[in-house]
């Protein structure tokens, strides 16, 4: 974890500074446009003798945004690069994470009319490395997820809408979905809507589990990025997305939003918000009388708040 982290912050300033000098050499060149947000947030409680008791605690958490436009004529081509990872420890215990997450995206389009753009775009998001969790009754430690497991990647055509400047709002009837599951133990057990391997009545696996799963349907992403207030900025995404092919009525819905509230040039407070719904994600709830796990799907909600240094690129 303390690896990761520090390959974390490092890419992070390699981004920052890399994009801080290609905007410079650029500033002349006036069909492109780009800015970002990179922070960092953190919090620490120390305790000695502290009679009401309590732990003492870190945590940090870093955040990067950066969207790169270009417009010619009637073409344009908008790029998005985004990640976040947060850390904490309580006490002497071993630092463990509260948010792992990056998406890269681009999408061209050519310009019908003044609010019509007709486009083709590519997604992909996954996360840094893995995660764990803990049954709350036997104690029984877990791994869930990890780097490229899952993995998403999403493409289509379709029709943008951009009459405002702070808000469009992407219509795709035709998109492909692609998740991968890179870790073969976490297909077997068919995480993530892949399909899971096949066991005899002895439980001896007789067939392991896809690691890839394809889907084909309609996408819907809506954006919006304005600010609100003097100083306090709102940004959200979010993505819906139907197969056609199977239960089409259940849709996949990915809702990020960040307000950001600047204090100065440097200091800023900000509020996160991710949620997620796939219904092809069966989350682990309990177990049944004969001990065996209850599965099914569930909204998925992360909320991050956190006060530190925020730079404008």
């Amino acid at each position: 974890m303390k690896k990761t982290l520090l390959a974390f912050f490092t890419t992070f300033l390699i981004l920052v500074g890399s994009l801080a000098l290609a905007q410079d050499e650029t500033k002349d060149t006036t069909n492109w446009k780009g800015s970002g947000t990179f922070s960092i947030t953190g919090s620490q409680v120390s305790l000695t003798n502290w009679q009401a008791g309590g732990e003492s605690s870190v945590a940090l958490n870093g955040f990067f945004n950066y969207q790169l436009q270009y417009n010619k004529g009637r073409l344009r081509w908008r790029n998005l690069a985004e990640a976040a990872f947060g850390t904490s420890r309580l006490s002497e215990g071993d630092f463990f994470k509260t948010d792992d997450r990056y998406e890269i995206g681009s999408r061209l389009g050519y310009r019908m009319n003044e609010d019509y753009t007709f486009t083709g775009f590519t997604t992909f998001r996954t996360q840094f490395t893995e995660g764990f969790t803990t049954d709350g009754q036997t104690g029984e430690v877990r791994r869930i997820s990890h780097a490229f497991a899952p993995a998403y990647l999403l493409g289509g055509l379709g029709v943008e809408w951009e009459k405002y400047e702070w808000l469009n709002i992407n219509v795709s009837p035709l998109s492909a979905r692609i998740t991968h599951v890179r870790l073969q133990e976490l297909a077997d057990r068919g995480e993530f809507g892949v399909k899971s391997a096949e066991f005899d009545d002895a439980g001896n696996k007789i067939a392991d589990g896809n690691r890839t799963r394809y889907e084909f349907g309609g996408y819907v992403r809506v954006h919006i990025k304005k600010e609100v207030f003097k100083n306090v900025s709102v940004e959200t995404r979010a993505d819906f997305f139907s197969n056609y092919i199977e239960k089409p009525q259940n849709l996949n819905v990915t809702w990020d939003l960040m307000v950001n509230m600047k204090v100065n040039s440097w200091l800023s407070a900000n509020i996160t918000t991710n949620l997620i719904y796939d219904d092809d994600i069966r989350v682990r709830v309990g177990t049944d009388e004969a001990g065996n796990p209850i599965t099914g799907p569930r909204t998925q909600f992360k909320q991050v708040l956190g006060v530190g240094l925020s730079f404008t690129i």
